[in-house]
Protein backbone atom coordinates (compact mmCIF):
# COMPACT_ATOMS: atom_id res chain seq x y z
CA UNK A 1 0.00 0.00 0.00
CA UNK A 2 1.47 3.35 -0.83
CA UNK A 3 1.34 6.12 1.91
CA UNK A 4 -1.07 8.95 0.63
CA UNK A 5 -0.08 11.37 3.13
CA UNK A 6 0.84 14.40 1.36
CA UNK A 7 4.31 15.50 0.78
CA UNK A 8 5.01 17.56 3.53
CA UNK A 9 8.70 20.25 3.70
CA UNK A 10 10.80 19.42 6.95
CA UNK A 11 13.13 22.72 7.12
CA UNK A 12 14.09 22.40 10.64
CA UNK A 13 16.62 24.89 12.08
CA UNK A 14 17.89 26.39 8.48
CA UNK A 15 19.32 29.14 7.85
CA UNK A 16 17.37 30.87 4.80
CA UNK A 17 17.51 34.85 5.22
CA UNK A 18 16.40 37.06 2.20
CA UNK A 19 15.37 33.91 0.47
CA UNK A 20 11.81 34.16 -1.74
CA UNK A 21 8.98 31.59 -1.06
CA UNK A 22 6.52 33.78 -2.42
CA UNK A 23 3.11 32.10 -3.34
CA UNK A 24 4.83 28.70 -1.80
CA UNK A 25 2.60 25.58 -0.88
CA UNK A 26 4.05 25.51 2.66
CA UNK A 27 1.06 23.37 4.04
CA UNK A 28 1.90 21.82 7.16
CA UNK A 29 5.78 22.46 6.91
CA UNK A 30 8.38 22.57 9.58
CA UNK A 31 9.61 25.46 9.65
CA UNK A 32 10.67 24.98 13.76
CA UNK A 33 13.60 27.29 14.77
CA UNK A 34 14.40 28.25 10.81
CA UNK A 35 15.66 31.89 10.09
CA UNK A 36 13.85 33.19 7.86
CA UNK A 37 14.75 36.88 8.52
CA UNK A 38 14.09 39.46 5.84
CA UNK A 39 12.33 36.43 3.49
CA UNK A 40 9.44 36.90 1.46
CA UNK A 41 6.44 34.64 2.04
CA UNK A 42 4.26 36.64 0.36
CA UNK A 43 1.13 34.88 -0.88
CA UNK A 44 2.44 32.13 0.45
CA UNK A 45 0.38 28.82 1.76
CA UNK A 46 1.41 28.63 5.87
CA UNK A 47 -1.68 26.22 6.53
CA UNK A 48 -1.01 24.18 9.42
CA UNK A 49 2.76 25.37 9.46
CA UNK A 50 4.84 24.66 12.28
CA UNK A 51 6.60 27.93 13.08
CA UNK A 52 7.72 27.55 16.70
CA UNK A 53 11.63 29.65 16.98
CA UNK A 54 11.26 30.67 13.72
CA UNK A 55 12.55 33.65 12.84
CA UNK A 56 10.50 36.49 10.99
CA UNK A 57 12.05 39.64 11.60
CA UNK A 58 11.53 41.74 8.55
CA UNK A 59 9.52 38.81 6.85
CA UNK A 60 6.91 39.63 4.42
CA UNK A 61 3.85 37.48 5.17
CA UNK A 62 1.58 40.01 2.66
CA UNK A 63 -1.10 37.84 1.58
CA UNK A 64 0.34 34.71 3.18
CA UNK A 65 -2.89 32.23 3.31
CA UNK A 66 -4.00 30.14 6.37
CA UNK A 67 -1.56 31.95 8.44
CA UNK A 68 -3.10 31.94 12.56
CA UNK A 69 -1.97 34.48 15.46
CA UNK A 70 -1.24 30.86 17.42
CA UNK A 71 1.13 30.15 14.86
CA UNK A 72 3.17 33.42 15.13
CA UNK A 73 3.13 33.59 18.75
CA UNK A 74 5.79 30.56 18.52
CA UNK A 75 7.68 32.63 16.27
CA UNK A 76 9.98 35.84 16.62
CA UNK A 77 8.91 38.65 14.80
CA UNK A 78 9.92 42.40 15.05
CA UNK A 79 8.05 45.56 13.74
CA UNK A 80 9.70 45.19 10.92
CA UNK A 81 7.50 42.10 9.80
CA UNK A 82 5.13 42.39 7.26
CA UNK A 83 2.08 40.85 8.57
CA UNK A 84 -1.42 39.76 6.46
CA UNK A 85 -4.30 42.30 6.57
CA UNK A 86 -6.35 39.44 8.30
CA UNK A 87 -3.81 39.35 11.68
CA UNK A 88 -3.99 41.85 14.36
CA UNK A 89 -0.49 42.42 15.32
CA UNK A 90 -1.49 43.83 18.66
CA UNK A 91 -2.10 40.19 19.67
CA UNK A 92 1.69 39.28 18.97
CA UNK A 93 4.81 40.25 21.11
CA UNK A 94 7.79 41.63 19.15
CA UNK A 95 11.39 41.09 20.00
CA UNK A 96 13.56 44.21 20.47
CA UNK A 97 15.43 45.10 17.61
CA UNK A 98 18.88 43.40 16.68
Amino acid sequence: MFDRDPFRIRLRDVFMRRTDWSGADLIEADLSGSDLSHASLAGANLESAKLDGTILRGADLTDAQNLTVEQLRGAILDAETKLPAYIDGSLLSLAAAE
